[in-house]
């Protein structure tokens, strides 16, 4: 175990160390290959070369979260359970344990004790293609936090040193926990260029509603929200919708500049064809359950649409880009944040997100 040497400003955080030695926490684990999870008590983690170890301050619930609870097909391609679920948390530095590798070296020599880091779900292998030429959030090896490896949900925390931020002081514990989203959302804006264009974004759930603010920051000349649920749609306006209908009008087929496809239905993804206006764009980012079905004579050829999607956020890149929008206030992630529960009430917050009357819901270890 390797610990940074104790300073005045850290003595509280040493202290906490050696007396969590050989302690427990809570965590919410996939215990299993059926629905649901459990709330245990598992070792704390000791942080492995190339790692931190964090005390979580806050964690967010992704729909990510409530498919692996549900053990959707999608969720069972992709958990190996027992595994501490939860990818969207902000946590304070407790313990750096450095690789020797000189390129973990770069990547740590920012963060200190005490910092409050949160971390990029998709972990990067660094010498794949795409890593070598800048994707590094599409890596061919990719392990993913709360997926692949434990995650957050509990009451401490290892993040790889290489996929850690380091946050800024200036902003509020509660968004820390919530950049992610928000940096999809970012992704989806900057690579749709909405400048001065009428947007209509599909689907407002917490990454659809962060699309709606950060299209709005980036020059949307206009932006309309789609969502069945009237809760949700109120949230919209608060974000910056000009309006917002439970489905696309007649008014707006073939008037759309850009489509942002945020919810994964499979008719939402037709419908956000049918709003794109010739020669207009359209990116997917809601994955859908389901295969699509669509005449791709008439949507994809006829129109000459540019279609494409997005995976996650680009390391660093949109992680800066997030940074500015929240230091700037040009975002609030405030807005989306209407519920909070303690770690232990899990349950309670899954029938809460389960039943579509709130945005982002905050957990407290």
């Amino acid at each position: 175990m390797v610990l940074s040497h104790p300073t005045p400003r850290n003595t509280r955080i040493w202290k906490e160390i050696t007396h969590m030695t050989k302690q427990t926490m809570l965590a919410v684990l996939k215990a299993r290959s059926t629905p649901g999870v459990e709330l245990q008590r598992i070792a704390i983690p000791d942080p492995k070369e190339g790692e931190l170890l964090v005390k979580v301050k806050a964690a967010s619930i992704c729909g990510t979260d409530i498919s692996i609870y549900d053990w959707t097909p999608w969720a069972e391609g992709h958990i190996k359970p027992p595994v501490v679920i939860g990818h969207e948390i902000v946590g304070e530095v407790i313990e750096i344990n450095p690789s020797a590798s000189s390129g973990q070296a770069v990547y740590a020599e920012d963060i200190k004790i005490g910092d409050f880091v949160s971390s990029e779900t998709h972990i990067f292998c660094g010498s794949c293609y795409q890593c070598r030429i800048g994707n590094r959030h599409i890596c061919e090896n990719m392990e993913l936090f709360g997926i692949g490896r434990n995650g957050g949900f509990a009451e401490y925390a290892t993040i790889p040193i290489r996929t850690s931020w380091k946050n800024e002081r200036s902003v509020p514990i509660e968004w820390m926990s919530t950049q992610e989203p928000l940096g999809n959302a970012v992704h989806v804006v900057t690579k749709a260029k909405v400048s001065g264009k009428r947007v209509v974004v599909f689907g407002l759930g917490p990454t659809g509603l962060c699309a709606v603010a950060a299209a709005k920051a980036y020059g949307a000349k206009e932006v309309i929200g789609i969502n069945r649920g009237e809760y949700r749609r109120k949230l919209g306006k608060s974000m910056g919708c000009d309006a917002t209908y439970d489905e696309l009008p007649k008014a707006l087929v073939n008037q759309c500049d850009v489509v942002l496809e945020m919810s994964g239905n499979a008719s939402s993804f037709v419908q956000g064809l049918e709003a794109a206006r010739i020669a207009g764009t359209m990116i997917a980012f809601g994955i859908p359950k389901s295969d699509v079905s669509l005449n791709a004579g008439k949507y994809l050829i006829n129109k000459e649409l540019t279609i494409s999607s997005v995976f996650g956020r680009r390391i660093w890149e949109t992680w800066y880009q997030v940074s500015d929008l929240l230091k700037s206030k040009k975002v609030n992630l405030g807005k989306i944040i209407t519920h909070e529960c303690k770690l232990k009430d899990f349950e309670k917050a899954v029938a809460i997100m389960k039943s579509g009357k709130c945005g982002k819901i905050l957990l407290r270890p």
